[in-house]
């Protein structure tokens, strides 16, 4: 284990080494995201587009890369559950639920797995806070404890070594609900003007990660669940659709771009790191480009997306697998290897069905196997879905994957593999091979 001063030593090198990054990339976009105009009419013809003007990411060397996650020198292979509410939108507004935290804490740790997906704002009920300013509604603040609450939760996690990654937004946004009243309008506009969402970066988004981004326990970063649903054809028409209008595709690229920018020079400029990744609600459909569909989160596209702000990207993909989208598993990443989507970082399977087997592509495989196959074809992790209903089976299929393959920080061992049909392979003879 190397001493506190060595880490310390590596972690003012890595901090220098991003500084002269970010001074190489100067002028290629707005220096704050949260800086952005909110008068469409004044964004010039330099702004966008301007991925061209940033640095190209380094390409990935074996493709050993995508099956796990670097996060201050430690390769992190992400295994657990989505919690994903105890109660829905209002976990950090009033009191938090240590004793079901514990609880899933403690199936986590017992599962052999070490992180946990939690959605925070979700339809924005309860939080962020809004307030009126200069006569129109805009977010004033995270909302109620927001912050006391979640740091608890994150120091409540520390004692199970267990990670945390909050998802802030979901479709949900634009439902009603007669009980809770979501401020669906407002999030709307928070999707479509310039003004709203600042306001949301500035008072609500910034301080958390002002706050929060340097717990150890924090993982990373989700911006939303599902958005690409807003925008589907079907969407206006489900039940408890809020009646206005929704936001294109492109609205929600806009989006998703400064809130990523925002949280990396967020943590930059206090000499942090920060992870950011997006729950897409299809690997094939909306985060590849080779399998069908398109990838709408590809880095130049994110970036112009954000008017050439080249903070503008996501550090790994966390797309759900559910297989309701007509495929018949050609989206499955329990029949696909990491490898066979094209992309270039790590992939999360951010949510998936771990109560029934997957059958598709004459190839059953058993719920209990699930988790394991994911490891077997070089994701960097899975979230099973979800463990407030199905914490049985979510334990079961964590405790399936062979204790032999994974440390126990419950990080895959880079020099082990197991195959996609989940028989471990010889440290000798590893391989490289490593949704919708």
């Amino acid at each position: 284990m190397r001493s506190r001063t060595h880490r310390g030593a590596a972690k003012k090198i890595r901090h220098f080494l991003y500084l002269m990054f970010a001074m190489a990339l100067a002028g290629c976009g707005p220096s704050n995201p949260a800086e952005t105009t909110d008068n469409p009419a004044k964004k010039s013809s330099t702004q966008m587009p301007a991925a061209a003007n940033c640095q190209k990411r380094p390409a990935p060397s074996p493709v050993r890369t995508l099956s796990y996650i670097t996060r201050e020198d430690k390769q992190v292979y992400l295994r657990g559950f989505n919690i994903a509410w105890f109660q829905f939108a209002q976990d950090f507004d009033g009191d938090l639920d240590e004793k079901q935290l514990r609880k899933v804490l403690r199936d986590t740790q017992d599962a052999g797995a070490n992180s946990l997906r939690w959605w925070l704002h979700v339809d924005g009920s309860s939080t962020p806070q809004w307030g009126m300013v200069h006569n129109q509604r805009l977010v004033t603040g995270p909302g109620g404890n927001t912050i006391e609450n979640f740091r608890r939760a994150l120091d409540i996690a520390a004692e199970y070594k267990v990670y945390i990654v909050p998802s802030l937004w979901s479709f949900d946004m634009l439902r009603d609900n007669a009980f809770r009243r979501p401020p669906n309008r407002d999030n709307y506009r928070l999707l479509t003007e310039d003004v709203v969402l600042k306001s949301y970066l500035n008072n609500a988004l910034i301080p958390l990660v002002q706050a929060l981004n340097n717990h150890p326990q924090l993982f990373a970063w989700e911006l939303f669940n599902e958005p690409e649903i807003m925008a589907e054809s079907w969407f206006p028409s489900s039940k408890d659709f809020y009646g206005g209008p929704t936001p294109s595709l492109n609205q929600l690229q806009r989006v998703q771009g400064l809130m990523a920018a925002a949280i990396h020079e967020t943590a930059h400029a206090m000499g942090q790191t920060a992870l950011v990744t997006t729950g897409s609600k299809s690997l094939g459909k909306y985060n590849s480009d080779v399998a069908g569909g398109k990838n709408l989160y590809r880095d130049d596209r994110l970036i112009n997306a954000a008017d050439g702000n080249c903070a503008a990207t996501l550090d790994f993909y966390a797309p759900h697998y559910y297989n309701n989208e007509g495929r018949q598993g050609k989206w499955s990443p329990f029949h696909h290897p990491a490898s066979h989507w094209g992309l270039d970082k790590p992939i999360v399977i951010g949510e998936f069905h771990v109560d029934r087997p997957l059958d598709a592509l004459n190839n059953r495989i058993e719920a209990t196997q699930l988790c394991r196959r994911l490891v077997g074809n070089g994701y960097a992790g899975g979230w099973s879905w979800q463990w407030n209903k199905y914490h049985e089976a979510a334990i079961a299929c964590e405790k399936a994957i062979p204790a032999n393959n994974i440390i126990p920080t419950g990080n895959v061992v880079p020099t082990g593999n197991i195959s996609p049909t989940g028989k471990v392979i010889p440290k000798s003879k590893a391989t490289l091979n490593k949704t919708q």
